[in-house]
């Protein structure tokens, strides 16, 4: 039953390059999980956008299978699914509300949509507003509620809160969380901001060049990085102490100053470091547990 499938969005080995280009994707995988915000992570000019369009049907594989909602892309699962690639477009000379109207009567939709639209994204005082009035931040939010007109189970949204001030930024994280806590929708979203995905996202895609480096759900991705625990230990001998550490077996070096730095898997490995540099007669001035951020972190991954 398509009911039943527990991924909203289901890719398998997906090949796709533009002609005269080197392939964009090549053998490409992604599972979306139904419920969830999932936020589709990299670089600008990595495929962001190719992908999306590749889900939809704007543009079309050279190989792989697409599966939205369990069913491939195509009219019938297109009315179960919202959409703003890029920027929206939009009448600059009409209101808000009219830009809505023209899209509900191109698909037919009861005209009580376009009231529950612009209240769903915060734009019912805004409604009658010339759209050429609008902030960046109105236009995404006008973009979104066109994308929610016809009521969809899932949302891909195109970087929506690329350009707008922290107000707008604000707004558009309020809305996702709120589409999703509220409606249950399943949030597919690109960016090339890690802040954005962290503060906004249950899941996530790393998409490097050509292929996927993680994806999967965030709290994973930070449990991987708290892997990245090292001490620091600041003491005047940091050549002996670093010395000592390598003999016993430490993954050692030389920090800035005087100090030494290696990694640690468990807490009970910080006790005994110290405790092997006391009896050693190696004063210690200052012991700091450091984490790569998880910043770092994804860069790695994507390098």
């Amino acid at each position: 039953m398509i009911d039943q499938e527990p991924m909203a969005v289901e890719v398998e080995q997906l090949g796709f390059a533009y002609p005269g280009e080197p392939a964009a994707f090549s053998g490409l995988s992604l599972s979306v999980p139904r419920g969830s915000v999932f936020g589709l992570l990299g670089a600008n000019g990595v495929g962001k956008s190719t992908l999306l369009k590749l889900l939809v049907g704007l543009l079309q594989p050279a190989s792989g299978r697409v599966r939205l909602l369990g069913q491939a892309p195509g009219q019938a699962v297109f009315s179960r699914v919202g959409l703003m690639i890029e920027s929206p477009n939009l009448y600059p000379h009409l209101s808000g509300r009219a830009n809505l109207e023209v899209m509900a009567t191109y698909r037919r939709l009861p005209r009580q949509r376009v009231a529950e639209s612009l209240e769903a994204v915060g734009l019912q005082p805004a409604g009658e507003k010339q759209v050429r009035h609008y902030s960046t931040g109105m236009k995404q939010r006008l973009g979104i509620a066109m994308a929610l007109l016809h009521g969809p189970e899932l949302l891909l949204l195109d970087e929506p809160v690329n350009g707008l001030d922290p107000n707008g930024i604000v707004a558009i994280r309020r809305l996702i969380r709120q589409l999703n806590e509220e409606r249950g929708m399943t949030i597919l979203l690109s960016s090339h901001l890690l802040g954005e995905v962290e503060q906004s996202c249950s899941h996530v895609g790393i998409l490097a060049p050509g292929r996927l480096a993680y994806q999967g759900p965030l709290s994973q991705l930070r449990e991987m990085n708290q892997q990245g625990l090292y001490l620091r230990i600041d003491c005047p001998e940091a050549g002996r102490a670093l010395e000592l550490l390598l003999q016993q077996g430490w993954m050692a070096e030389l920090g800035e100053g005087r100090s030494i730095r290696f990694p640690v898997v468990q807490k009970s490995e910080i006790s005994r470091a110290i405790d092997c540099l006391r009896e050693a007669g190696i004063e210690l001035h200052q012991v700091l547990i450091e984490e790569d951020s998880l910043e770092t972190f994804y860069l790695n991954l994507y390098l």
